[in-house]
């Protein structure tokens, strides 16, 4: 036993630092696999634990991954919610064991430190043969900017290790020996972030290549080896839920956008949090795409170790000491797979700071297909490793053992000292749960001692009320919601969910069983106007405010005269109001969408609904808009019904395409109670980008419309 420990010592050391590491980003108390608060506020983590509580806490399906009850109608699987399938397909197996508020969090950040430090070390240890250089080299690899970057952040994109165990692997190990562990780690990666499984594959296949013999035999091996990883992956993304949805919503925001710029690695801020990594180096402005998937800060004491190996390399003094790295054949390969991940991770507009220095124009398809991988920026994170653990090797080869602990311990310090703001920060974003998640009001807890489901009024990727609600969820032992995050979801489903929901609202049909989340002001006043008269509970309670069937007598005086003063917004007469999808106080009421931060909204699905009052008492008025309708090859003719108030007003046939056009509502006063008006547009033939092959989106679109205005007549 006591030579196991001998032999051991430098894991069991690396054990207690990742420990040390943990408790320092966590708290002691928020290691413990019951304490889940700490995963809920104003971070990911919110929806990574709540994904893993709905699928721990509901049976087996197939695909295993399935996850109904987070997302119901828009669900897709524990995939898309990036909470480590991997860990959640092993812990759901002993989950008659486990309490309802488990979370494994913890041990995975535990993991993520260690495998940083395990497999950095074992590279290291490979070319020095030296156990204190290599452990002085490690400790780079827990504090770099990039691992601590995402590790509280995006934690299932912040298992680095499995980047430095394919480095590992590749510099030190003979492929034809590490098939078996390639392929183990290209499948657990699968089950943990695609994009890491992404980066493994495209590195698999470099080295395959270049260490391919070019004969008939090896070709035929090679073939049949990436058949076989290929089958392997496509079963394993197949039973795990991949294909819970269609392949075009694996499309983000689009290849080119979260890219890397040639000034990344020396930009020391991530402006997305207010955070400065550098005591030093000052704030580069790029683009929001650049500041947070291409945050690729290397830190001053990796910078100036960098450019220090760099000049020892080209040394014509050192040529001798760097022979066995010039001339390794493996170190070749990972420069020539740096350039093309380097390339990638650029994309096709690489750009200097805030200038554009190059961009070439791309094919919708083939920007479709790039698209897939659309976080460029990540693939410079192997880089990165690699261009650590080359400087650290390059320092080493050139001088004696002290010399070169010395040289790499003063860049270590620097190191530590210029990123240790932003550790710090990182550090402190860890907390138990924020003042305002946990719900104060104790209303919360007898409405969900009877209702066990959750909806939101407006079913989509980002509900706006989550993070609001995400610990109650738990807390309280939600059965099923839709008010739920999810990395990718099924945009189709999506849309379909909130032209049902806003149909059955119009209806008056509510469940009985659920509390209804009111998304937005607009969808307030218009469900007031629909269920003033009815016996549904209207609740403005710690900020929020929802409705429940049949609990109207739960109303207290505050809920009463706040549910009072909701009303129409007021229209004056011979005003333009120009649209805007982002103000809060508007004329929207159901089936309305954004312009993509742009003027004007889009009516979306089968009916579109405005609402607003008048404060003058005029015979008749006029409502002009001015809109633009959404016309394709595939409907030369918008066709849509106009009602004001229920009643028929006129069918409109709408032709230009690309083209303002003015719609003209006459206002009988007859028609108009209590000076409120609600104008319905009714879309016979609504379709979507998707349905014309022109992008992923999915919304059933109708009319743009830019401004309105009331006249008097």
């Amino acid at each position: 036993m006591k030579q196991f420990f001998i032999n051991n010592k430098i894991n069991f050391l690396f054990l207690l630092i990742s420990f040390i590491c943990v408790v320092s980003v966590l708290g002691l108390d928020n290691i413990s696999f019951q304490n889940t608060s700490w995963l809920y506020g104003n971070n990911d983590a919110s929806f990574f634990q709540l994904g893993w509580y709905f699928f721990q806490n509901d049976i087996w399906r197939f695909p295993l991954g399935s996850n109904p009850n987070y997302g119901d109608e828009i669900s897709s699987s524990i995939i898309y919610t990036d909470s480590i399938p991997f860990l959640a397909f092993f812990f759901k197996i002993f989950k008659s064991f486990l309490p309802i508020n488990f979370q494994y969090f913890s041990f995975w950040y535990f993991l993520c430190f260690y495998f940083q430090l395990f497999f950095s070390f074992k590279i290291l240890k490979k070319y020095t043969n030296s156990n204190l250089y290599s452990l002085i080299g490690s400790i780079f690899f827990i504090i770099t900017p990039i691992f601590i970057f995402k590790i509280n952040w995006h934690g299932s994109a912040a298992m680095g290790g499995f980047l430095l165990c394919a480095l590992y692997l590749g510099l030190t190990k003979k492929m034809n020996e590490s098939k078996l562990a390639w392929i183990l780690l290209i499948l657990t990666a699968s089950l943990v972030e695609y994009s890491t499984m992404f980066m493994l594959v495209i590195v698999y296949s470099f080295l395959r290549i270049f260490n391919l013999n070019f004969n008939k035999t090896d070709l035929l091996k090679l073939i049949k080896d990436f058949f076989i990883i290929l089958s392997f992956l496509l079963l394993l993304l197949y039973i795990s839920g991949y294909f819970e949805i269609r392949i075009a919503d694996t499309l983000g925001v689009g290849f080119g956008y979260y890219k890397l710029n040639l000034l990344s690695p020396f930009d020391p801020v991530d402006s997305f949090n207010n955070i400065s990594w550098s005591w030093f180096l000052p704030d580069i402005k790029l683009t929001r795409g650049e500041e947070l998937e291409a945050f690729n800060y290397l830190g001053l004491g990796q910078i100036i170790m960098l450019f220090t190996a760099f000049l020892f390399f080209l040394n014509k003094r050192y040529k001798e000491n760097l022979l066995s790295i010039k001339n390794d054949k493996q170190i070749k390969i990972f420069i020539f797979i740096s350039i093309f991940m380097t390339l990638w991770a650029l994309s096709n507009k690489i750009s200097f700071g805030a200038f554009t220095l190059i961009e070439i124009p791309l094919n919708k398809y083939i920007f479709a297909m790039l698209s897939v991988a659309k976080n460029t920026g990540r693939m410079f994170w192997i880089v990165n490793y690699f261009l650590l653990i080359l400087s650290i090797v390059i320092i080493f080869k050139c001088f004696k053992i002290r010399t070169a602990l010395s040289i790499i311990s003063l860049f270590l310090i620097i190191q530590i000292f210029d990123t240790s703001s932003g550790i710090k920060k990182r550090i402190n974003y860890f907390t138990p749960v924020a003042q305002g998640i946990d719900l104060k009001d104790e209303i919360w807890e007898n409405l969900f001692k009877k209702y066990k489901i959750i909806k939101t009024t407006k079913p989509q990727s980002w509900p706006s009320q989550f993070t609001k609600l995400s610990y109650a969820m738990e807390k309280y032992h939600v059965k099923k919601t839709n008010l739920a995050i999810q990395a990718r979801i099924n945009r189709k489903a999506a849309a379909e969910a909130r032209y049902q929901t806003y149909s059955n609202f119009r209806k008056r049909k509510l469940t009985s069983d659920t509390v209804y989340i009111i998304d937005n002001l607009g969808h307030l006043k218009h469900l007031k106007n629909l269920f003033k008269n009815e016996d549904v509970g209207f609740f403005y309670r710690d900020n929020i405010w929802f409705m429940v069937k049949n609990e109207k007598k739960l109303m207290n005086g505050t809920d009463i005269e706040s549910f009072d003063k909701i009303e129409f917004k007021l229209m004056k007469i011979n005003k333009e109001e120009n649209f805007n999808f982002k103000d809060k106080d508007n004329f929207f009421g159901f089936g309305w969408s954004h312009n993509f931060n742009k003027p004007g909204i889009w009516s979306e699905g089968p009916t579109s609904t405005l609402l607003f009052k008048t404060n003058e008492n005029y015979s008749d008025m006029k409502l002009e808009i001015i809109c633009k309708p959404y016309i394709t090859k595939k409907n030369s003719t918008l066709d849509l019904d106009i009602y004001v108030n229920e009643t028929f007003d006129k069918n409109l046939k709408l032709i230009d395409k690309n083209q303002d056009n003015k719609i003209e509502i006459y206002l009988e006063k007859k028609f108009i109670k209590n000076n409120e008006i609600k104008i319905d547009f009714n879309f016979k033939n609504p379709i979507s980008p998707y349905d014309i092959l022109e992008s992923p989106d999915s919304r059933k679109l109708g009319i743009l419309i830019k401004n309105i205005k009331l006249k008097s007549l």
